[in-house]
C-alpha cells in the first residue's frame, strides 16, 4: 500500500473524513468499501462502517453498488428512513484537505447533487440524492457515478477546492513520488 506521511495513504483519507464528517451527517454514517481486510479493519477502528466488496476488482460500479446497498439497509434499520444524500469519495487524494471536505459536506446537504471542483475541472467527492440511487445501481463495470452526474449537471452545486492539488488522484508510484516532491503533474480524477 502506498504511504503518505506516517502511514498508508488510505489512513490519511479515513482520518480526514472522520474529522470532516463529525456532526455533519444528520444521523448518517461513513461507509468504507473495500476488498482489503486491512482497510476494512482500519475503517472499524475509526468508527466507520466497513463494507466488504470482493467483486470490486471488476470495476468501480461494484464498489458503488456494495456501498449503496449497505448504506440503504443500515440507514433504514437504524433510523427508520432512507438517507437523503450519498457522498462518494476516493482514498487516493491525499492532498484533499479536511476543511474542504467540511465545506463540501455542508454544501451537499443543501444541494440536489454536489461535486468538488477546481476551476473548470469537476472531480471527487460527489454527492447524489436518494432519487439517483436507481441510476447508480444500474452502473456496470468500471463506469462510476460520474456517468450519472453528467446527466444531472444542471442540478449540481459545484464546491470549489482551495487548490487544484486537492483533486489530484495518485494511482502510481511515480505520481506518489511527484506529489511528495511537490512536482505532481496534472492528474485529476475528473468527470
Amino acid at each position: 500500500m502506498n504511504r503518505w506521511g506516517d502511514g498508508p495513504m488510505y489512513r490519511t483519507a479515513l482520518e480526514r473524513w472522520k474529522t470532516a464528517a463529525s456532526g455533519r451527517l444528520d444521523g448518517g454514517a461513513v461507509y468504507v468499501v473495500s476488498r482489503e481486510e486491512e482497510i476494512l479493519a482500519a475503517a472499524g477502528q475509526y468508527g466507520m462502517i466497513p463494507v466488504y466488496s470482493p467483486e470490486s476488482f471488476r470495476g468501480i460500479s461494484w464498489s458503488i453498488r456494495s456501498g449503496l446497498l449497505a448504506a440503504k439497509e443500515e440507514t433504514l434499520a437504524r433510523t427508520g428512513r432512507s438517507a437523503e444524500h450519498y457522498v462518494f469519495a476516493v482514498a487516493d487524494q491525499p492532498m484533499l484537505r479536511t476543511d474542504t471536505m467540511e465545506r463540501f459536506l455542508d454544501k451537499a446537504k443543501e444541494s440536489v447533487f454536489a461535486c468538488l471542483a477546481w476551476e473548470e475541472t469537476l472531480g471527487n467527492p460527489v454527492a447524489f440524492p436518494e432519487k439517483a440511487v436507481g441510476e447508480l445501481l444500474q452502473l456496470e463495470g468500471d463506469s462510476g457515478g460520474k456517468k450519472v452526474l453528467r446527466r444531472h449537471l444542471e442540478e449540481c452545486t459545484v464546491v470549489f477546492a482551495a487548490s487544484g492539488e486537492e483533486l489530484r488522484d495518485i494511482d502510481t508510484l511515480e505520481q506518489l513520488r511527484e506529489a511528495r516532491s511537490g512536482s505532481l503533474s496534472k492528474n485529476f480524477n475528473t468527470l
